[in-house]
């Protein structure tokens, strides 16, 4: 703990100008305070769980006024970092003038009245509520308060998933534990960074990919669907998840053979969801546009960033290949084949494995595995875009009760908080070398540990290292 706390200020401290936010030195070093805490406050919780919590049954009792005492903690040090921390600027900035114009120009008129808007119409509809609430109190547009208001749904969104998180928890091992899963989530700091911090949502899509799975695993195919859809309209990066939740459904076929009819009717009642939610969300931003440009926005956000990585602490940062045109050579093919190549290979690999443990309805174990494998061999993939692992991995301990889990968990958050932490504070958009390839060398070492032993537990069904509780 004492490293992790001493290197986290230290990054702040290398560096002597922080273009990416722009931010002064003491809000940058009052930021850094603040998730050094929150990281602390984490890792307290994770030893807390290994230590005591991991089946501990510890009867009836009323948990939300615990739960809702670290809330509003967990949503002070939110509020205090989302005042004093701009965020990055571009980003920031981005999301202030969609929010103003998409409610000015309206929905129609939205993505034909703005000159960029990588984003497709999900999170439009959250942003046009904060337009109107800019609008009703005259809000300055450069003011901390209309920057607090563009973190709040993130922030929020965060709350909404630690409370899931307990309640779900609480069912499976009693109220002590799931407020310590809760309070992980809560205390996240690699969550807490991106939302608060930074100004990111990444919070939000990473709540409805859990809802997703979740309902998934309890085999609710419809409201599956529903937060498949959902996430797919604010994030086009939940077509990383498609494997995992088409997997789902097929696999209804095989393993319940009396019930295929049933079967079939869920494959096609959740595509007809999924369309339906598409539909609904896009209809009222096409107005004059023709009827295929929400196709175009998403393969335009795909094809926007093609470089091998984006500042993502994986394989191709630690080749040297950060920004990097992914149409360059590696060996004898471009990056991009290479990540294509991976992308398949990691698919084949997530179906054999969704197979082998359907008994033990880990989804949530394969999701996280479908996305950090994803991340570390893929091209094109941004700093972020691990975050949604640390949730499910999160998830997959609550139903598992592994230390192995956890401590991935643990891991996992720690590089991901680091990630972000060196892209916003760099001299430039651009990560320096050094602290790439460091960073991306211990993102490798832990995946390859961890996939290791996720193959072999997947593989066989075992829990591997049971939390002490669980021993009994």
């Amino acid at each position: 703990m004492g490293i992790i706390t001493a290197a986290i200020p230290a990054v702040a401290f290398a560096e002597d100008v922080f273009k990416p936010s722009h931010a002064s030195v003491p809000a940058t070093m009052l930021a850094t305070a603040l998730t050094v805490i929150m990281a602390v406050l984490f890792i307290i919780v994770a030893v807390l769980l290994g230590i005591r919590a991991g089946g501990v049954d510890d009867g009836p009792g009323r948990i939300w006024p615990v739960f809702l005492l670290t809330a509003v903690l967990a949503v002070m040090l939110r509020v205090i970092a989302a005042l004093a921390f701009e965020g990055y600027s571009t980003d920031i900035a981005c999301f202030k003038s969609w929010a103003m114009e998409v409610y000015k120009a309206g929905l129609p008129n939205f993505y034909q009245s703005v000159s960029f808007c990588d984003y497709p119409p999900g999170y439009m509809y959250v942003l046009y509520g904060l337009g109107f609430l800019q609008n009703l109190f005259s809000i300055d547009a450069n003011s901390a308060l209309f920057t607090l208001m563009v973190k709040l749904p993130s922030i929020i969104a965060e709350v909404v998933l630690a409370l899931i998180v307990c309640r779900i928890a609480a069912r499976e091992a009693g109220r002590t534990f799931g407020l310590l899963c809760g309070a992980m989530m809560l205390f996240n700091p690699a969550m807490f960074f991106n939302s608060s911090v930074w100004g990111q949502v990444d919070a939000i899509f990473i709540l409805l990919a859990v809802l997703c799975i979740y309902y998934l695993r309890k085999e609710n195919f419809w409201l599956g669907a529903l937060f498949y859809g959902l996430a797919l309209l604010l994030k086009p990066q939940t077509i990383m998840l498609a494997p995992v939740v088409g997997l789902a459904y097929i696999y209804q076929l095989f393993i319940k053979k009396d019930r295929i009819e049933r079967a079939i009717l869920q494959m096609i009642g959740g595509a007809a969801i999924v369309a339906v939610v598409l539909a609904a969300g896009v209809i009222p931003f096409t107005g004059t546009q023709p009827p295929d440009w929400v196709l175009h926005k998403y393969l335009g956000v795909i094809e926007e960033y093609q470089f091998a990585s984006v500042n993502a602490f994986n394989l191709y940062g630690l080749l040297g290949a950060n920004w990097v045109e992914a149409d360059k050579p590696l060996l004898f093919m471009s990056y991009q084949y290479w990540g294509l190549l991976f992308i398949v290979l990691i698919c084949v690999a997530v179906a054999i494995l969704q197979w082998r443990s359907r008994s033990q309805q880990a989804l949530f174990d394969v999701s996280g595995f479908l996305v950090l494998s994803v991340y570390m061999f893929s091209h094109a993939m941004h700093e972020r875009y691990m975050l949604p692992a640390c949730a499910f991995l999160l998830m997959a301990y609550v139903f598992m009760r592994d230390m192995t889990t956890l401590t991935f968990v643990v891991a996992f958050s720690i590089t991901a908080l680091f990630a972000q932490l060196f892209t916003l504070y760099a001299d430039t958009v651009v990560v320096d070398a050094v602290p790439m390839l460091v960073i991306s060398a211990a993102n490798m070492g832990l995946y390859l540990i961890y996939a290791i032993l996720t193959i072999k537990k997947l593989g066989s069904g075992t829990v591997l290292i049971k939390s002490p509780a669980l021993n009994g």
